[in-house]
């Protein structure tokens, strides 16, 4: 048992006196994308994450997919500046390497209107239940899946990009911002789930959000597919890349015409879809 012990101690010290454990593959970013870091495969370990030591909102860890990428989403509303990142074992945050390593955060130019957002069908008021539903569906058991994508690239929600409100507009009557992405569409268009993965919660005729479906992909990362005319698939289901999860409509407040309104969560931050998409997909099959 001590041969064991000491063998794996040489280890250990042989990999840390190499290559360094992890590496960001972006060192800037902005507010609202997506930054992605490689652990070396000698420290891709089924107990490592990565943890980003965030300003003010606390530490975040990340989860690695099974070719070592941890995938973090910036937030819309985090601080310009340097933060670090270190590799540690989950959920005890046990540094598993010395290494530690920092990007950039810089700010984005975001759209700015006066209106104060989309005017349209009146907001009936909050119902707790609603509330409780969609929190449990973004918690627990569902933050700690793995990848369950497989490594497959991600598609986009809809065949066009035709969209009438992007990510991070700001709104300067409620001094809001948008956290999703608006695509124009018809009612009763098909609308793709953009990777495997399960669905976590069918919502019906949520008084904000209208009829919606949120799909967990594994690794903290989840879509949200809202203002749906119609829902096909059921909460619990296990679904594929490019399953058809409903039809396009203008169910929920807000909604002055037809549109899908789409959204990527990492753990606790909407980041943008697009942005979210076109990175991911570099790293993967």
């Amino acid at each position: 048992m001590k041969r064991i012990i000491f063998a794996l101690a040489a280890l250990l010290v042989a990999l840390d006196a190499g290559a360094q454990s992890l590496k960001i593959l972006s060192k800037e970013v902005k507010q609202g994308e997506l930054l992605v870091v490689r652990v070396n495969p000698g420290w891709q370990l089924p107990t490592a994450c990565i943890l980003v030591e965030w300003k003010k909102v606390g530490n975040q860890e990340y989860r690695l997919n099974n070719y070592g990428y941890a995938f973090i989403g910036v937030p819309l509303d985090v601080r310009q500046g340097k933060y670090r990142i270190r590799l540690v074992e989950c959920g005890r945050r046990v540094m598993q390497s010395r290494d530690v390593d920092e990007f950039e955060v810089s700010s984005d130019k975001f759209p700015v209107t006066r209106t104060g957002g989309m005017s349209g069908k009146s907001s009936r008021p909050r119902k707790i239940i609603e509330l409780r539903a969609i929190k449990n569906a973004f918690s627990g058991i569902n933050q700690l899946q793995p990848d369950l994508t497989g490594g497959l690239r991600y598609l986009d929600p809809l065949s066009s990009r035709d969209v009438i409100d992007p990510y991070g507009r700001i709104y300067l009557g409620s001094r809001k911002g948008h956290y999703g992405v608006d695509f124009r569409t018809s009612i009763g268009t098909s609308v793709a789930s953009v990777n495997r993965g399960v669905v976590v919660l069918v919502a019906n005729d949520y008084s904000k959000e209208g009829n919606m479906v949120i799909i967990s992909h594994g690794l903290g990362i989840f879509a949200v597919y809202m203002h749906l005319s119609r829902i096909d698939v059921e909460q619990g289901e296990l679904i594929e890349r490019g399953r058809i999860i409903g039809l396009s409509g203008d169910t929920g407040a807000g909604v002055r015409e037809p549109h899908l309104h789409f959204n990527i969560k990492i753990y606790k931050d909407y980041i943008d879809p697009l942005k979210f998409i076109d990175t991911i997909n570099r790293y993967l099959d």
